[in-house]
């Protein structure tokens, strides 16, 4: 320990055994799937920040250069180890561990490489099943409980969305931003899902929990659709769920959410067309205030367009602004659609839009694949259980249903 602490005693080593208590503390809590993201990088900027700062300080202190040692050391550190570097590293990180720490406890567990999400919620709607799917990819991490085949409630690791769909007059409702990052920090510290923090404190009414709970579960769910890439799970069976589970049961059915989970994805590709980089800024057409002068915009559609000004782009506008990415997306075409924005992609990226009918065409179409059922090859029914009926197998192999691969 001297060793890694340069050979010094008393307050080194005392501070080198408070960040291995640390470290272990992180693994220990990945270990059981409850960290966020949030706890590794700040780990990183606790280490790295505050050790590499220390030592630029003696470093400028010993070469006797004119200025005040603390302010050059924190701008130097802060112009090398940018946020990105910090996401990049984190996730590095995170990705060790995970494989590192990841329980052998689980029933199934794998990535959507192998198995998409929208077969395997299907899969385990089909089987009735009970217990906890935890889904996650490089920026989030989500718990969907299941009872019986549906989910019963959504527990996102970190909620970031701070605009939610309102009731009659009002389209949408604001979670007040010290609010919203309470919530996520209690997440952390105390394992509570984040919605039943915002019930607690009074930003949802009791009567209306249940509802909002499916509603934003249900974007939650569809989000996951939409950007499945780099993403893992781990299924485990339960014989008892969480009491908030029941109290509050979403009782989401699976099928209308992949219903509507695949438009939403035929949505998105027009979306990406228009705004292919969405970190490229976004301009406003020449005469935008001569235009929405005669249009009727909410609250909430007139902050966004304040901040087109061609130096924000999609994601700092929806940060800025608090939707989720969907929802800015749609907001954005349409603007696009009204020749009030100037899209990213050009005019010639903008489609048509589809009709009622057109939409639920391309829907049928994109589903029309998990109809073709065949034979599951031997070596997953003797994973799965040979049937519906084997009680020690994990009862999936009764489906019989492959999914053909050719679809997107």
């Amino acid at each position: 320990m001297e060793v890694l602490s340069d050979g010094e005693s008393g307050e080194e080593s005392k501070d080198f055994e408070h960040l291995m208590g640390r470290v272990r503390e992180l693994v220990e809590r990945r270990a059981q799937q409850i960290n966020t993201k949030g706890e590794t990088k700040d780990l990183l900027c606790e280490v790295l920040f505050g050790r590499l700062n220390k030592g630029f300080q003696e470093f400028i202190q010993s070469g006797e250069l004119v200025g005040d040692a603390r302010k050059k050391a924190d701008f130097l550190v802060g112009s090398v180890l940018t946020g990105r570097i910090l996401d990049e590293i984190a996730t590095i990180l995170d990705r060790v561990l995970r494989d590192a720490a990841m329980p052998h406890d689980y029933h199934l567990a794998g990535r959507v490489e192998f198995i998409r999400l929208h077969e395997l919620l299907q899969l385990l709607s089909s089987g009735k099943h009970t217990g906890r799917l935890m889904v996650e990819r490089p920026d989030t991490q989500i718990d969907l409980y299941l009872l019986n085949g549906s989910i019963g409630f959504v527990d996102p690791h970190q909620f970031t969305q701070r605009m939610i769909r309102g009731k009659g007059l009002s389209p949408w409702r604001e979670i007040p931003e010290e609010l919203s990052s309470d919530a996520n920090r209690v997440r952390i510290e105390e394992g509570v899902p984040i919605l039943l923090t915002l019930k607690d404190r009074g930003y949802f009414k009791e009567e209306e929990f249940k509802n909002q709970l499916r509603a934003i579960g249900s974007e939650l769910i569809y989000d996951l659709l939409l950007r499945n890439q780099d993403t893992s799970f781990s299924y485990k069976a339960l014989e008892e769920v969480p009491e908030f589970v029941t109290k509050y049961n979403a009782a989401l059915p699976i099928m209308p959410l992949m219903l509507e989970g695949h438009k939403r994805i035929d949505d998105w590709r027009a979306i990406a067309k228009a705004f292919p980089d969405l970190d490229e800024p976004i301009a406003p057409a020449p005469d935008l205030f001569t235009q929405i002068a005669e249009m009727s915009l909410g609250v909430v559609e007139i902050k966004v367009l304040t901040m087109v000004n061609g130096e924000n782009s999609f994601t700092q506008v929806r940060r800025a602004v608090g939707l989720n990415r969907y929802d800015m997306g749609v907001m954005l075409l349409n603007f696009a659609h009204e020749g009030i924005i100037e899209p990213p992609g050009g005019r010639d990226s903008l489609d048509h839009e589809l009709t009622a009918e057109e939409s639920m065409e391309a829907v049928e179409e994109a589903l029309m694949v998990n109809e073709s059922l065949e034979a599951i090859p031997e070596s997953l029914d003797a994973i799965f259980g040979e049937g519906a009926e084997d009680e020690q197998g994990f009862g999936l192999g009764f489906l019989e249903a492959a999914r053909e691969d050719g679809d997107d």
